[in-house]
């Protein structure tokens, strides 16, 4: 399809959650990977695999209403084959950026 002459073209689309409850590992993993991959649901299967003798379970909230640790967000990165690196700006080497140049990244602060 062409356009008009003069046209823009029009920007790409950003998936975009907003926080709610204390959802926040979740919103930020479906916003890094750009589409709805993890629910809460999802998120608390994960925390029962990593910690299933648990009677209190240490990844996420007591109350049930999220606030997950990094170790959900780095497994549920790592059932789609992907991989959390932890970044430390006083730690900075130049073959980083190589790095992420050469794999697509995206970020989580």
């Amino acid at each position: 399809m062409s356009q008009a002459p003069g046209a823009q073209p029009s920007p790409p689309s950003v998936y975009h959650e907003r926080q709610r409850l204390e959802l926040c590992a979740v919103h930020a993993l479906n916003n890094v990977l750009q589409q709805q991959l993890f629910t809460q649901e999802a998120a608390d299967e994960i925390c029962k695999r990593l910690s299933p003798d648990s009677r209190l379970n240490p990844h996420r909230s007591l109350l049930g209403t999220g606030n997950y640790d990094v170790n959900v967000i780095m497994a549920a990165l790592q059932g789609l084959g992907l991989a959390a690196v932890w970044w430390d700006r006083r730690r900075w080497d130049p073959q980083h950026q190589v790095l992420c140049a050469e794999l697509g990244t995206g970020g989580v602060m």
